[in-house]
């Protein structure tokens, strides 16, 4: 069933129908029923009329005979509108008195199922004009009953009619006569008035029901117009939709199948019939006959080592009957009415477009842009595959560094690097050949993993090295009219002689750096054995440790005195800090264990900054504190003094900390000031003019170090301890220091003198005139505390 007969949606549209044919029923109930009591008056008036004609005609007759019969008779007739009379008044009296009614009614002979509607007519009509006419005549006839009565009465008791004559005949004949006549008079009256309600009643009703009869047919029709207008624009609606939906449909680029209970194709969109009909009309056809949706594993380009024994990715395919396929994507939904099956809709979408994309995207995940070379991720993951398998311990790695790429990118612009780039990708494809992976890492780095075949070994690995930096060394590169002679560093290590894939790369990195570092242009092998390798090894090992170091907070900073032993400077007292490293156990590691890996791997300025940082820090919170120490010696290093955001960094730690410029003193080493000359003069000017001091350390090592003395502003010059320790025992020391001291005199700078170990030593520094001592003698380096640690102590 569509719908319940509680459904409001139902009687929505049946109620007023129903409505209608009550009201019709119940308008021709109420006219039948007036009609039924209209025709029982006109009953009844039959009746009485006929009741008083017999009672007239029988008291003529006793009159005529004296046959006393006649009386009976007389009285019998007579009882019919005495008993109509009894009623009529029963109704008209105030009070209710419809049984009385009833039983008058009765008696008169009227029908049972007649009195009823007799009452209600004489009710609720009487006001009418010819019904109140009719009871008035009915009401008259009251006075001639009662003379004809009476007539009755004196007749039964007149002798003379035992035997009449023939006067006394025509005496009681005359006055029953006249009685009689007005008797029909009034019946005629009665008569007439009745019919004329009974017509009028008619009429009336007739009217009433053609006014219903129109208002409801007016009703209908309205209704029905109604419910057919409604239903118009339910279907044209309907149709719109339909309209809109199949365009929708159409213009919808993935196929829309619509199929039956029996799964046979009930509708296609045009992509559908595209894709899978050719542009048939296949409609009817089991959906079975034209395709079938099978499943794939999705293989990429490559597989990190991450996804190692998950499963593939599996993809959906559309096969048709001539076996030909589309990768496509299936949503379907079915369709159920009433709990029943009713078909499926299903969405196919041609992944062609989407998976030619992914496997675009799979290559250039695992391929360099610029050269097509692979790259480095699909580089580390041959890797992994091959040294988890049985080959590895044949196989071999070779990274390579072109030496000039950076005067060739500098000079002649990126678009020339690429170009070179390009060049020596193609050189080592082509030497390589299918014997193994060449892949650009990144920068001028390339990678080559050289597979075992069943007969290479190591030898031939370093030949095929050596043909390759041959190769490279013999090409030129020409661009806009110049050439330039390229050459490569290679490190090459056998994949059998490392611990995992990280330790692999390590190896050959370091072997190719060593390379580089012996002169460029050759190929450096990696042997267990070999010192210099673990020697870089072990220096690579530090940049985690330090980076660890700096994460976790385990650098610290020592201190040591620099005391003024010139009487002039007396009460001038400095201090130099300088950078410890505590290790995960809590050791002490000394600086010369992890200084040259941070120089070597570019994390001097990061330790810089932490030292300049965390002295600002000390110093300001001295100055609130009884000690007083004119300055500060912090050391940086070469790196920092070609960090151009490094004065600004010094700037902001001012604004930040309440310490005097005059207190910070910056220490620069002689070789890292003379290598970067100019570069070191306008660093020391930039925070001279802040108001910082500078001093070179470890002056007297270099060649040439008193003629680069005057081009370098500094303000105190620190003799290198390998002079002051043997001074005691070396003229030539002795004049050395002299002479520094002398030279610095002479340009108004200050001297310290490092490595005194000895009061000796110091006596004589004072005799030179040297104007500051550190050493042993001095002061050994103490952890550096803070005014809490300092009162706790």
């Amino acid at each position: 069933m569509f719908f319940s007969f509680r459904s409001w949606s139902l009687w929505r549209v049946v109620g007023p129908l129903v409505a209608i044919v009550l009201l019709q029923a119940s308008v021709t109930a109420g006219s039948l029923q007036v009609m039924s009591a209209v025709r029982a008056y006109v009953a009844g008036e039959s009746m009485w009329s006929k009741g008083q004609k017999d009672a007239v005609y029988y008291l003529q007759s006793y009159v005529s005979t004296g046959t006393p019969d006649y009386l009976k008779k007389f009285d019998a007739a007579i009882a019919v509108p005495l008993a109509d009379r009894t009623a009529r008044l029963a109704l008209e009296a105030p009070s209710n008195h419809d049984a009385v009614a009833r039983a008058g009614f009765a008696k008169a002979g009227n029908h049972d199922d007649d009195i009823g509607g007799l009452i209600w007519l004489f009710k609720y009509f009487r006001g009418m004009h010819h019904v109140a006419a009719a009871v008035k005549a009915w009401r008259e006839s009251d006075a001639l009953l009662d003379q004809l009565i009476a007539i009755r009465n004196e007749a039964a008791d007149d002798v003379a009619l035992h035997d009449p004559s023939a006067a006394t005949i025509r005496h009681w004949a005359e006055r029953i006569g006249t009685v009689d006549a007005a008797l029909g008079v009034l019946a005629i009256g009665f008569s007439d008035h009745l019919g004329h309600a009974s017509r009028q009643v008619s009429t009336l009703l007739l009217l009433v029901n053609a006014l219903i009869g129109t208002c409801l047919a007016g009703i209908v029709l309205f209704h029905t117009r109604r419910m057919l207008l409604r239903r118009w624009l339910a279907e044209t609606a309907l149709a719109v939709e339909k309209e809109r939906a199949q365009l929708t449909l159409a213009s919808i680029g993935d196929a829309v199948i619509v199929t039956t209970p029996e799964d046979r194709v009930g509708y296609m969109n045009p992509a559908a019939e595209r894709m899978i009909a050719a542009g048939q009309d296949v409609t009817d056809r089991l959906l079975s006959s034209l395709f079938s949706i099978t499943e794939q594993p999705v293989q990429g380009s490559f597989r990190t080592a991450e996804a190692e024994g998950e499963e593939w990715l599996q993809q959906r395919l559309l096969v048709r009957p001539d076996q030909s396929s589309v990768p496509v994507s299936v949503v379907e939904t079915p369709i159920v009415h009433d709990g029943h099956w009713a078909g499926r809709v299903m969405i196919i979408h041609d992944m062609t477009a989407e998976r030619r994309l992914v496997e675009e995207l799979a290559w250039a995940a695992s391929h360099d842009a610029l050269t097509g070379l692979a790259n480095r991720r699909q580089f580390e993951f041959e890797l992994h595959a091959l040294m988890s398998g049985p080959g590895a311990a044949r196989a071999d790695l070779m990274l390579i560094d072109l030496d000039q790429f950076k005067i060739v990118n500098d000079t002649c612009g990126h678009m020339a690097g690429d170009r070179l780039l390009k060049h020596v990708a193609r050189l080592l494809a082509a030497e390589v050949g299918g014997s193994g992976l060449v892949a650009r890492l990144g920068g001028d780095e390339f990678g080559i993993l050289l597979r075992a075949d069943g007969t290479a070994a190591y030898d031939v690995a370093s030949d095929v090295a050596e043909r390759i930096r041959a190769v490279v060394e013999q090409s030129s590169f020409v661009h806009d009219g110049s050439s330039f002679r390229i050459s490569a560093s290679i490190g090459l290590v056998r994949l059998g002689d490392c611990a995992g894939v990280q330790d692999a790369l390590q190896l050959a990195d370091v072997a190719c750096f060593l390379a580089k570092d012996k002169g460029r242009n050759r190929v450096q092998q990696h042997f267990p054995a070999d010192t210099d390798l673990t020697v870089r090894v072990a220096e690579m090992s530090w940049v985690n440790r330090i980076r660890k170091g700096l994460d976790e907070g385990r650098f610290c900073l020592y201190e040591q005195e620099i005391r003024p032993i010139a009487a002039a400077l007396k009460g001038q007292e400095r201090r130099e800090l300088l950078l410890r490293l505590r290790d995960e156990s809590g050791g002490l590691v000394p600086p010369g264990s992890f200084l040259p890996a941070a120089e070597r791997y570019g994390l001097m300025p990061l330790i810089d900054r932490w030292v300049v940082r965390h002295a600002f820090e000390l110093i300001a919170e001295r100055r609130r504190g009884s000690r007083k120490v004119v300055g500060y010696a912090i050391n940086l290093s070469g790196a920092t003094i070609g960090d151009g955001d490094f004065v600004d960094f010094v700037a902001e730690l001012f604004a930040q900390h309440d310490v005097p410029p005059k207190q910070v003193c910056f220490e620069i080493t002689e070789t890292s000031a003379i290598s970067n000359l100019d570069e070191a003069q306008k660093f020391i000017a930039r925070l001279r003019e802040i108001g910082c001091s500078f001093s070179l350390d470890d002056f007297g090592t270099g060649m040439s170090s008193i003629a680069y003395l005057k081009h370098l502003p500094v303000d105190v010059i620190k003799i290198d301890g390998s002079f002051v320790r043997e001074i005691l025992n070396s003229k030539v020391d002795r004049a050395m220091v002299e002479m520094i001291t002398k030279t610095a005199k002479i340009m108004q700078k200050q001297v310290v003198a490092e490595f005194v170990e000895s009061a000796a030593i110091l006596e004589e520094l004072r005799q030179i005139g040297v104007d500051y001592a550190q050493g042993y003698a001095i002061g050994k380096p103490v952890p550096v505390f803070t005014l809490r640690e300092e009162k706790i102590a």
